[in-house]
């Protein structure tokens, strides 16, 4: 069985850049209705907001993850391993729980827990979903986690919204 590789999805790079754009011809727009600046700046502010959003938010949405099923572990990298590749041994989780983004206020996207054996270092792990949240339920890659933790810990706590079918 050939590894499975995931990443953080262009639609979600898409969709911060486009809010760059948006703030910074807001923000152009307002200095050039001051009079501040001229009209004519107006879309060099936009590129300013694109480009400095996106010099923000590519850490944090920035995510890999590769399922290894016949080595029994998975690896994954994003900004809370400052983008350090981690290795989770999937005997070692005992629980995996769902947190769902529409369940909260805080975030755009949805994360998966991993939480390990006592004496794991470190005791969880944090994925991210792979794109926007959606109000569909968990993603492809966390359902495709979720299963391949149940073949290798078949007493691993499973959220039940990971185990349904799609």
């Amino acid at each position: 069985m050939t590894p499975r590789r995931y990443r953080t999805r262009m639609g979600l790079v898409l969709v911060v850049a486009i809010l760059g754009g948006i703030t910074g011809a807001i923000v152009g727009g307002l200095l050039a209705y001051d009079g501040k600046y001229s009209w004519l700046a107006l879309p060099l502010w936009t590129l300013g907001g694109v480009f400095a959003v996106e010099l923000i938010a590519a850490p944090i949405m920035w995510q890999r993850v590769v399922v290894d099923e016949k080595a029994g572990h998975l690896r994954y990298h994003n900004i809370s391993t400052a983008h350090r590749w981690r290795q989770v041994p999937l005997f070692d989780v005992l629980e995996v729980r769902y947190d769902n983004f529409a369940d909260k206020s805080k975030g755009m996207v949805s994360g998966l827990y991993l939480h390990m054996r006592n004496g794991s270092r470190p005791a969880s792990h944090r994925l991210m979903d792979n794109e926007m949240g959606s109000y569909q339920g968990p993603s492809p890659m966390f359902r495709d986690i979720a299963a391949t933790v149940l073949r290798a810990q078949p007493r691993s706590l499973v959220d039940p919204s990971l185990l349904a079918a799609q």
